[in-house]
């Protein structure tokens, strides 16, 4: 079993090759990555056989398409821009695929190419990290017990006291969570989606300990793109996305949207054209790494609401990710980097059969993947309300 991790180097792709290495059945991981330097560097601190590094510009066609020839999977760990011409490359040499997700409109472009998918014979599951992706199957868990389905509201909270000098430190990619802080979130109600202004949307959330109480605001997330089509047939009329992050960070990001640091578009500074957001982007790459033990928290959770036997119902799934210790990385960067791989090896050992593009909630088993969270200490649980006649 051969499957190929593109963006392997970074920072949630390598927790995936780790994971990867660990199944008897894999024989072969592919770190694929544009950064060959530090792909050997993941290659040798993992100290695994069955790795091989292999660098890779996604841009060009052909080279892609010569890397993913004969493989069993293709995971895709790079920025969600590029998941485009990754799966086209994957429906050409019909090889499986599964990415972290498109931030809502990737998906749907994805989405739209299922036809093509199927045809080629091959899965390709849309949004399979954390969030979307354990998310995703939270939400398949209580719908299936529902006769309809009224609401589905997405809530991550998330904290962080890991010690740290720097002055900023995202959790996950700065470009995507920019992103998220500048695009029109979009939420779904009524048949229609309706888009939200930027950081709107604040909410007072009530999450287990360590993240407790938490201000969330909407966000663009792949969520709200697949569940109104995966549940339609349950009658599905709203669905949302909010995020708590931790507050320190929230205003500091806030401040550097504020004065443009999210946008791409060029300034003249000196005569020489910069994209104030990758000027950021490479100020916090520079930052020095710093050797400690991580302190983060992600609490995930999925709240349906509907009608079951006649009654109201609401179930709330959700997961507290806290950092594995075995591996010495944070909670972050477990519920997002492991998802990936065991969905990756259920497509290659054909746990998972159904054909075409679509979100996990359509095609992963939910069980047997609950099964696989729980070896990392990642466990689901289910409070449900009834309401009273």
């Amino acid at each position: 079993m051969h499957i190929i991790v593109l963006g392997g180097a970074g920072a949630m792709g390598r927790v995936t090759v780790r994971a990867l290495t660990e199944y008897e059945d894999v024989d072969q991981v592919t770190i694929a990555d544009y950064n060959e330097q530090r792909a050997c560097e993941v290659a040798a601190a993992l100290n695994s056989s069955k790795i091989q590094v292999r660098q890779i510009d996604v841009n060009n066609a052909e080279r892609l398409s010569n890397l993913v020839r004969g493989a069993d999977v293709v995971l895709s760990a790079v920025d969600y821009v590029f998941n485009l011409p990754v799966l086209k490359a994957c429906i050409q040499e019909k090889v499986h695929y599964a990415d972290l997700g498109g931030l809502f409109h990737m998906t749907r472009k994805l989405m739209d190419m299922s036809a093509e998918a199927e045809a080629a014979g091959i899965t390709a599951i849309l949004g399979m990290g954390g969030t979307p992706g354990i998310t995703n199957l939270l939400a398949r868990a209580a719908v299936d017990k529902l006769d309809r389905v009224d609401s589905i509201k997405v809530q991550l909270g998330c904290s962080d006291e890991t010690p740290s000098t720097a002055p900023l430190v995202p959790p996950y990619s700065i470009r995507t969570i920019l992103d998220e802080c500048t695009k029109p979130p979009q939420v779904f109600q009524d048949g229609t989606w309706h888009p939200q202004q930027p950081l709107s949307g604040q909410e007072e959330l009530i999450f287990p300990l360590p993240v407790g109480r938490a201000t969330a605001i909407y966000s663009l997330h792949s969520e709200c793109a697949s569940f109104p089509i995966s549940f339609r047939a349950k009658g599905i009329r709203y669905v949302s996305f909010k995020i708590a992050f931790p507050s320190d960070f929230l205003t500091k990001l806030k401040f550097l949207v504020d004065i443009g640091f999210g946008s791409d578009e060029p300034i003249n500074i000196r005569g020489v054209k910069v994209s104030p957001r990758e000027v950021l982007t490479r100020l916090l790459e520079m930052a020095p790494v710093e050797d400690v033990e991580p302190r983060d928290c992600d609490v995930l959770r999925v709240v349906v609401a509907g009608e079951s036997q006649g009654q109201r119902v609401e179930i709330a799934n959700q997961v507290v990710v806290l950092p594995y210790r075995r591996w010495g990385i944070g909670a972050g960067a477990l519920d997002t980097g492991t998802p990936l791989a065991i969905a990756g090896h259920m497509v290659a050992n054909g746990e998972i059969t159904r054909r075409g593009a679509f979100g996990p909630e359509l095609c992963v088993p939910v069980q047997p993947f609950f099964k696989e969270l729980a070896r990392y200490d990642m466990h689901v649980t289910e409070t449900r309300t009834v309401a009273l006649s």
